[in-house]
This record gives C-alpha cells, structure tokens and sequence, in this order.
C-alpha cells in the first residue's frame, strides 16, 4: 500500500511538471507598427483597414503594431498588438494617449519610441495610413495634406522625415495619396531601406479588401514587398470603370544619391519643355506631380540613359493600371516630380528648398 502511494505521487508529479512545462515561442524577426492618422474623413476607414488587417493575422512569432487616432468617443489614440490565437485574431490596447494632433512630430515620434522599445526586434517596417499629398508644403491648397492630416492639421514631409530614427526601418509604406515622388523618396533616403509609394493618388478603400494578404508579405523571412506591390495591383486590375486605377512603385532608397547626381547633370543645361506634354498624375486639375523618367527625357534626350540606368536602380519594381480615373497612363517611371511654374511662385520657392531641390541646385 505505501509503495502504491509513493509511486502515485511520483506519477502525478512528473504530470503536473509536463503540464506546466511553457511553450517556447520563437523571438520575433520582425515588428511592424501600422500608424493610422485617421483623425479626418478617413476616421471610418481606419476601424475596417484594422479588422482586414487582423483577420489575416496568423503569426505567433513577429510583432504588428497599430497605432489608431480616429474621431469620435471611441476614438482614444492607442497603440494595440494584433494577437493571433486559435479561434479568432484579435487586438489588445497596450498604451492609450491623450488626445493630440497625430499629426504631429513628437506624437509620431513617441509611438514610434514605444513601439520599438517594448517590442524590440532583429527588424522593423512602419506602414503610414492617413491623406497625403507628397512633398507639397502645409496650406498650399484648400485640401492640402503633405502628409498626415489631423483635424485639419498637416504634418510637412520633413517633419515626418524628421520623427524617424536613421537606417531603423528595413521598409516604409505609404498608403497615402501621391508619394511616390524623388522629392519624397530622396527625404527618406536614411531613414529606410525601401519605400513601397503611390505617383497617383489611391482610390479609397485603398489596402483594405486586401489587407488579410497583404499584410504576410511584410513578415517574410526577407519582407516580400514586390508580392506586396503586386497584390495590391491586381486586385484593382480587376476592378470595373474608374475604380481600375492604381500606380504603386518599390523604390531603392539607397539609390536615390546617384540618381539625384544623374538629374543633376542632365539638368545642367536644360532644354524647354512643354509641360503639357509631360504625363501627369493630377487628376483633380491640378498640374504638380509629373512622371520623373518622362520630364527628364524631355529635357535633356542626349543624357537621359545617364539618368535611366540610375532610375532602374532606383525603382526595384513598378505597376501601373492603363489610365488613372480618366487620365491615360503613357509613361511611368515610378517616380514623380515637381515641375517649376510662372503661376506657383511660392510653391517654387518652397520646392528650391526641399533636398532634392538644394541637390540639384535649382536654388542657384
């Protein structure tokens, strides 16, 4: 009877210690923290964007992070963790934050901080969601956002550039309107390795109805943002009328030094160029944001293979859908630029002082 209830004992003891054995889970390889600056008329789409978002959301290794201003009462900024477990992906709050402008320096910058102190990692992406209009300075128009915009406040692409840690991110995506311009990429060029960007602007509901796939190819062993790119094409490729209109490039910011010495060179004496003539993205009838590769075979014929063998290192990966709403698509380099106008003086002057422009020495 006495061994019988010694080797109970032992028995129930080597169960209890199997049962209270942890599981080990591998560390993360990645964080990717998701800022939505929805603050706006985009305030909906950011509570959809994040139910996509988590229903897709399977890995119990990495880190994704969404960072949610939004308006309204339940709009609390909070940075939550997307958790995937058995039956249905979720979200937790783990730090909620005064009311502010999310379109500001410091509160971009502070949810950056926390992000990548409490969730540190071999590797980190940020993804943007919030209106945009590329390097345009605050106030130029009557809907202007460079890019964010909180309640009617703007955050300037340097400001942005500003928040960001140097060489942090292993990619930055914008899923903002009209981004993917040299202005833009050249700003960003320290501050991460890739930048996934539209030259038009994106029909709402931007990522969303793709977002459950989109969302793993950022957390590839090696982040597959050319599938990334790719998805989000064909998806709108298939779309009916107008809402067949897409541009989305993948850009090599380590690049953008030697293409910006290439345009420097063959703007050095420039021949006048019809702007007209250039393809353009503005749909809305604005003439801003004109195809890069197209203006810089216009304005210099005999250097332009200078400046495309530095373009096709710059642009990784590029698509583009036939026309935009109804501006037909002729030319696409994957990159746009500003082109000086007599009736935009002080947009100009603003764009002289832009890097890029300081660069190429459009102030002289």
């Amino acid at each position: 009877m006495y061994r019988n209830i010694v080797l109970i004992i032992i028995l129930f003891g080597l169960f209890s210690c199997t049962e209270e054995r942890p599981v080990e889970v591998p560390s993360a390889r990645r964080t990717v923290l998701v800022y939505m600056s929805g603050d706006n008329n985009l305030s909906d789409e950011t509570y959809t964007k994040i139910d996509s978002i988590t229903a897709g959301w399977h890995n119990r290794q990495d880190n994704l992070l969404i960072y949610q201003d939004a308006r309204g009462e339940k709009g609390t900024p909070s940075l939550m963790r997307v958790i995937a477990n058995d039956t249905k992906p979720y979200t937790e709050v783990i730090k909620e934050y005064p009311e502010d402008n999310s379109a500001c320096t410091d509160v971009f910058s502070e949810v950056i901080h926390d992000a990548l102190f409490l969730y540190p990692a071999p590797g980190y992406g940020l993804v943007v969601f919030s209106h945009g209009t590329g390097w345009l300075p605050e106030g130029m128009f009557a809907r202007p956002r460079s890019i964010m915009d909180d309640n009617g406040r703007e955050m300037e692409i340097a400001d942005f550039v500003r928040a960001i840690p140097d060489h942090t991110f292993d990619f930055i995506v914008l899923e903002a309107c009209l981004m993917s311009g040299v202005e833009v990429a050249y700003e960003l060029r320290n501050k991460a390795d890739y930048l996934v960007a539209s030259s038009a602007e994106i029909l709402s509901p931007g990522f969303t109805p793709v977002y459950p796939e989109l969302i793993n190819y950022l957390f590839e062993p090696e982040a597959n943002l050319k599938g990334f790119v790719r998805s989000y094409y064909e998806y709108c490729n298939t779309l009916p009328g107008v809402y067949r209109s897409a541009t989305m490039s993948l850009i090599n910011l380590s690049a953008m030094d030697d293409l910006a010495v290439a345009a420097r060179s063959a703007l050095i004496n420039p021949a006048t160029v019809d702007i007209n003539k250039v393809q353009c993205f503005d749909w809305s009838g604005h003439k801003l944001f004109f195809d890069f590769g197209d203006y810089m075979e216009q304005v210099n014929p005999d250097l332009y293979p200078l400046v495309e063998s530095a373009l096709n290192k710059a642009v990784v990966y590029k698509v583009s859908t036939p026309s935009f709403v109804n501006i037909p698509i002729r030319h696409y380099s994957g990159l746009t630029t500003y082109i000086e106008q007599p009736g935009y003086p002080e947009l100009n002057k603003s764009y002289r002082e832009t890097r890029w422009g300081i660069q190429l020495g459009v102030d002289k």
